[in-house]
This record gives structure tokens, sequence and C-alpha cells, in this order.
């Protein structure tokens, strides 16, 4: 009976997954019309559980241990796990302040992002000229003036900026 408690726990991660994806897929806009991609609560979810279970998994490894006979063996697998974790947690927390530093929005036809050095730039949606999608990466969003912008496709907004952008560069259909 032990298998179904490991059945609920994933269908309850599951839900919850769920849930903070649904929460976070579209924000509104703001009062001058304005609407923002931003990153969303599924990182500040991932960053801060990556955060504590690196923290409890090296709390285990540096003060805990283990007495069993193939404990050495135990403590070599949860350093690795543990520096995986941390990297994995290192990573989301990169791509967080990435997409809140790219400060994208949009209004209308108008985005406006912030792009080398802090500079802010401004292109019609119009001009769009490609999307590339990197596999399971970013999307860049090309522009006719040679203007490029990262997108994370799973901040906030993202999927509405982008089938916005999509639907503009497909021919109309007879």
């Amino acid at each position: 009976m032990d298998w179904a408690r490991h059945i609920l726990i994933g269908l309850l991660s599951a839900l919850a997954v769920s849930v903070l994806l649904a929460w976070t897929a579209k924000g509104p806009a703001d009062r001058q019309g304005w609407r923002s991609v931003k990153p969303g609560g599924t990182y500040m979810f991932g960053i801060g559980l990556g955060t504590l279970l690196t923290l409890g998994m090296a709390y285990v490894w540096l003060y805990v241990g283990s007495s069993r006979p193939d404990g050495a063996q135990q403590m070599r697998i949860l350093y690795w796990l543990t520096l995986a974790f941390g990297a994995g947690t290192l990573v989301t927390l990169f791509q967080f302040v990435q997409a809140r530093r790219t400060a994208i929005r949009w209004l209308g036809d108008v985005i406006v992002w912030r792009g080398q050095g802090g500079v802010e730039q401004t292109a019609k949606l119009t001009s769009a000229v490609a999307l590339r999608t990197r596999f399971m990466g970013p999307t860049h969003i090309v522009f006719d003036t040679g203007a490029a912008v990262r997108v994370d496709p799973y901040a906030t907004n993202a999927a509405v900026l982008l089938d916005l952008i999509e639907d503009r560069l497909q021919p109309a259909e007879a």
C-alpha cells in the first residue's frame, strides 16, 4: 500500500505545477494598457524549493552523514546530488534575472525592451520578420532593422506575445 502514497504525492505535485502554470500564463495589463513579459510564480517556486532542497541535502552531507556499511558511497552520491540541485537552482535564478532585466512590454503595435547595456529599444510588432526558437531555450524575435529580443517562453505573458507575433508572421489564408 506504500505505492499509493507515492502516486498521491505525484498527482498532488502535478496539480501544484498545473496551478502555478495557469496562474502565471497571462497577466493583466497595467493602468496605461501596457502588457509585460516578466518572470512568474514558477520561477519563485523553483528557486525557493531548489534552495531548500540544496540546503537540506548539504546539511545532511555535512552534519548527519550515514552509519550504514555503504555510507561513504551514499555520501558521495549525496554530494553530487547537492551540486546538481545547486547548479539547477542557479540556472533558474539566472533565467529569472535575465527575464526581469530584459523588461519586455508592448502596447498595441509597439514593443519596448531593455537591450544590451540597459538601453531601451523600441520596434513595431509588424516589423518582426522571424521567431527563432532553440530546443528548450529562449525564443528570439528578429525585426527588420536587425534588432532582436530574447523572450523566455516560460515567463508570464510570453506565450501571448509570441502567439501575437506568430499570427502576424503567418501569411493570410485566402
